[in-house]
């Protein structure tokens, strides 16, 4: 099947014109982070059909030279847009170095079709390669169904670009004339176009679902630690609390507090403070399973959870976790600030129905205060006269 290239052209102006003006219209309505640069990205892309279309009306030097220009700015600034939603940056060269090499190869290789169309397909490859790999690299968001569509669009695309190149230089294909209605321009229009289509859907959805994943992560995170704040630790408790119920298992809790913290903070500043809250909190993490739950109840207070562990192998982690933070002080400007914890721990070995979270969590504060009393950087374990039983 083939269909007719310039009527695909002035499709594909009309279909990003409308996307333009829709992404557009909210991105002046809403701060939302790349959405300006994909709109633009819309613009270019149309201005690129535009131009095309346009030859043989417009000298080739314009119509060749600055349509295929914007044809490599186009992903320039989708680029843009990824970076600018992740919040990150790669060196400009990167990114501007192709769009005046694709420039300076449609010109110098004006008539020479076949060379040019080889060039051009390597060019566009690396930024599609360049995308793919700002997208894809490591980071702290979600991947999310509209990453998946922008990622799997831009393998089809680049995959495309790759295989017109090793089809050109190999003679797989001959080079058809401009705007012919052969199968093979037809379907490189297509995936053009469709591609521009998906990866405009793609960023949106995925504007989207980050925007609602940070939503989830304020509801549910301290954002000093990152550990889970007192509403989602405790929704996280009330399910160990039942399953451990459930299949009688054994399970331990700790409250840990910040030795001489406000100290820490009068002498040294809240920045500081916050510092050594941050530095706690990340050795605690370190030191527990990844099916223990920890997060911060409060100022320096911090609460783990230790399903399946029973108080032997529960002090055996608070002393652990004490020894570490004595041993590690924290390093601010050049100066070492020691940092100790009190702990109080509560377990049973096997938890029942009269063993609430708010008894065992008051229980286990009652141990934590005669930790601090006790002299500090310690660790007291809870005299259980709970009952067992119901």
């Amino acid at each position: 099947m083939t269909l007719d290239i310039p009527t695909l052209y002035v499709v594909s102006v009309v279909t990003n014109i409308a996307m333009t003006m829709a992404v557009m219209a909210v991105a002046l309505r809403q701060s939302i982070p790349g959405l300006k640069q994909l709109a633009w990205g819309l613009v270019a892309n149309s201005g690129y059909y535009l131009v095309l279309g346009a030859r043989g009306k417009i000298p080739d030097v314009l119509a060749v030279g600055f349509g295929n220009m914007l044809g490599s700015l186009t992903l320039t600034l989708i680029l843009l847009a990824v970076l600018s939603s992740r919040r990150s940056r790669v060196a400009p060269a990167l990114y501007i170095t192709p769009v005046i090499l694709m420039l300076i190869v449609s010109v110098v290789l004006l008539d020479d079709r076949e060379s040019r169309l080889i060039v051009a397909s390597f060019i566009l490859c690396y930024q599609i390669a360049l995308i793919l790999w700002v997208l894809l690299r490591s980071g702290n968001l979600i991947v999310g169904r509209g990453r998946i569509i922008m990622a799997m669009t831009l393998v089809v695309g680049m995959s495309a670009m790759a295989y017109r190149a090793l089809a050109l230089l190999v003679g797989w294909h001959e080079v058809s004339p401009f705007q012919s209605r052969d199968s093979l321009n037809t379907v490189f229009y297509m995936i053009n176009y469709l591609g521009m289509f998906f990866l405009a859907f793609g960023f949106v959805l995925k504007t989207v679902e980050q925007s609602a994943e940070q939503n989830r992560r304020i509801a549910l995170e301290d954002p000093l630690t990152g550990l889970a704040n007192r509403r989602a630790l405790f929704d996280a408790m009330d399910k160990l609390c039942s399953i451990a119920e459930s299949a009688g298992q054994s399970l331990s809790l700790m409250i840990i507090d910040v030795d001489f913290f406000k100290q820490v903070n009068d002498r040294f500043g809240h920045q500081v403070g916050d510092t050594v809250l941050q530095h706690v909190a990340t050795t605690i993490q370190r030191r527990l399973r990844n099916n223990d739950i920890v997060g911060r109840i409060g100022g320096e207070e911090f609460l783990a959870v230790l399903p399946g562990t029973p108080i032997a192998g529960a002090i055996r982690v608070a002393e652990e976790l004490r020894r570490t933070l004595d041993s590690e002080p924290v390093t601010v400007d050049g100066q070492e600030i020691k940092v100790t914890i009190s702990i109080g721990l509560y377990s049973t070995e096997r938890l029942v129905s009269s063993q609430t979270p708010d008894a065992m969590i008051a229980t286990a504060d009652e141990a934590l205060y005669r930790a601090k009393t006790n002299g500090r950087n310690r660790v007291e374990v809870a005299d259980v006269s709970m009952p067992e039983s119901a």
